[in-house]
């Protein structure tokens, strides 16, 4: 526990020093608490521009890589379909690479489709990174659901699209609230995607925007760590507020 959260609070804590109390004092309380660092971050930063930013991308590829993981795990699960397991296999190794070594051809991607600097081409790289995790999630839920329900189901007359979206999709609500959780998680902390996407268009994200707080030669540790605290704190509150569902869904067909 003090390991997890002593990053965290030392942030806290260094956002509320000056920058003559840091360098005095490094690991220790503030001698005076100000709130000086804060309102150089939102005088630097166009936060409500960078915020909706984060916003609209995250929320994208959060959506994409959802349904797309539904459709792919129903079908390699359910459908039965030929090379089913080739396919899950394919999607999951994902999880092993290493996006830095995609990162030059992705970006090549990116620019080859005219989507470099919108939030298109971000919202696709959010999805393809988001899509393995997920579809794996997905399938160990789904195996654990009776194949008989689904079959009664087309016995009734219900098409693989009704079967997936008004009988699949309500059963795996928990799984898909922690796949939500995680990915939400980082697709908003991620500073990778969104600075080699996004480059210096007024359409990159709040982490980027922390990122730039760092001068070419000095680095004022207080004022990054308040731009930390702003960024983060939406993915504090939703964390503290979902975090029994990131735990169910985490057990979800683990067992039957």
């Amino acid at each position: 526990t003090v390991v997890a959260l002593y990053p965290l609070v030392f942030t806290f804590v260094n956002s509320l020093k000056t920058r003559a109390d840091f360098a005095g004092n490094a690991l220790g309380l503030p001698a005076a608490l100000t709130l000086e660092n804060y309102l150089q971050t939102f005088a630097r930063m166009n936060v409500p521009q960078l915020l909706f930013n984060t916003v609209v991308t995250t929320a994208g590829g959060l959506v994409l890589s959802t349904v797309a993981a539904l459709f792919v795990a129903y079908a390699v699960t359910k459908l039965r379909i030929r090379g089913g397991n080739l396919i899950f296999l394919f999607i999951i190794s994902m999880l092993v690479i290493p996006s830095q070594v995609v990162i030059y051809p992705l970006y090549e991607t990116i620019l080859n489709l005219g989507l470099g600097s919108t939030y298109q081409g971000l919202i696709l790289s959010y999805a393809a990174f988001g899509l393995p995790i997920s579809t794996y999630m997905l399938v160990a839920f789904f195996r654990a659901i009776p194949d008989e329900l689904i079959e009664a189901a087309r016995i009734d007359g219900s098409g693989e699209l009704r079967i997936l979206f008004q009988l699949m999709l309500p059963i795996s609500t928990p799984a898909i609230a922690a796949i939500s959780i995680l990915n939400f998680v980082w697709m908003w902390n991620d500073l990778l995607l969104p600075l080699v996407i996004m480059g210096g268009s007024d359409k990159t994200t709040l982490m980027v925007g922390v990122a730039l707080l760092s001068g070419q030669y000095d680095v004022s540790i207080p004022l990054v760590s308040a731009g930390l605290i702003v960024a983060l704190l939406p993915v504090l509150l939703v964390y503290f507020l979902f975090q029994r569902q990131i735990l169910s869904g985490a057990l979800a067909g683990a067992v039957k």
